[in-house]
């Protein structure tokens, strides 16, 4: 019978500061926060920068939303902050590969919500290491002890793979070794498992290649993607001081423009001005 397993997934709030991710807690203790229950006073009376991530049982994040706290004088969550993190989270976009396959991702610039923008933020660089980064190696660490299924240690040996041996050979009642061939060369059932132990150790080791040459692969896409998001946002961020220079100049010439005018009215008035007192004088 095929069992079809469930991915179990892990949800947690990272807090981040200047130099990097402040505090951890597992979403009950979010939740805790959210109710007031408990507060954080190193958090008082600031907005904090926070993400919602969804780890699976191999400390891969699947799912990460990058939002935005504000915290009153006692360090607790503004009563008016109200952001559906779960939802996001599973209608979010294809984001970056971070270890496990592509993450679903919800930040300032990656979220088709209008209406959650301004309590969303892009993650970059900070402290000279990307932030996705940051929450990939905190994720693996797992400070916070979460227990995973080690589904490849049982895949290792499965039962309905093993062989049973023949009863005889339970209590070594199967052939026996001549003292001959025990002193010079070994019985064909020796060669043969040796010959298979071989053959194991050699699969073992081909795998373990594979396996190597797959993270590597792994670590080299998840650079070229994490790489790609913060030219991304380096994009903007370059085409958002562009716009702001653009408005300005187009302030400076509008005023010029208007300048120009009001000297060229002047200058008429000053020559009506001067003709009126020649003709007076006439």
């Amino acid at each position: 019978m095929n069992t079809t397993h469930k991915p179990l997934l892990t949800e947690a709030v990272l807090f981040f500061s200047e130099r990097g991710i402040a505090k951890q807690m597992l979403y009950p203790e979010f939740e805790a926060l959210l109710d007031g229950m408990v507060s954080t006073p190193e958090f008082a009376d600031e907005t904090i920068e926070a993400v919602f991530v969804q780890i699976n049982s191999r400390l891969h994040v699947r799912a990460a939303v990058f939002f935005t706290l504000d915290f009153d004088l006692d360090g607790n969550i503004s009563p008016l902050w109200n952001m559906p993190l779960r939802t996001l989270a599973e209608k979010a976009g294809r984001g970056p590969d971070m270890g496990g396959g592509p993450i679903r991702l919800a930040c300032l610039g990656f979220c088709n919500d209008s209406r959650f923008k301004p309590n969303l933020w892009k993650p970059a660089q900070r402290a000279g290491k990307s932030d996705l980064l940051t929450v990939k190696e905190a994720v693996t660490r797992n400070t916070l002890g979460i227990l995973g299924e080690d589904r490849e240690a049982l895949g290792v040996i499965q039962p309905e793979h093993l062989q049973m041996a023949a009863e005889d050979a339970w209590y070594g009642g199967g052939s026996t070794i001549s003292p001959q061939a025990g002193a010079g060369q070994a019985s064909p059932e020796i060669v043969g498992s040796r010959d298979q132990a071989a053959v194991v150790l050699a699969a073992q080791q081909q795998a373990a290649y594979k396996e190597q040459i797959g993270d590597l692969k792994r670590q080299l896409d998840e650079l070229r993607q994490l790489r790609e998001v913060e030219l991304a946002a380096e994009r903007q961020r370059h085409q958002d001081h562009l716009s702001i220079v653009q408005g300005e100049l187009l302030d400076i010439k509008n005023e010029l423009a208007l300048q120009q005018k009001i000297n060229i009215t002047l200058k008429r008035d000053l020559s009506k001005a001067q003709n009126r007192s020649s003709s007076d004088a006439d």
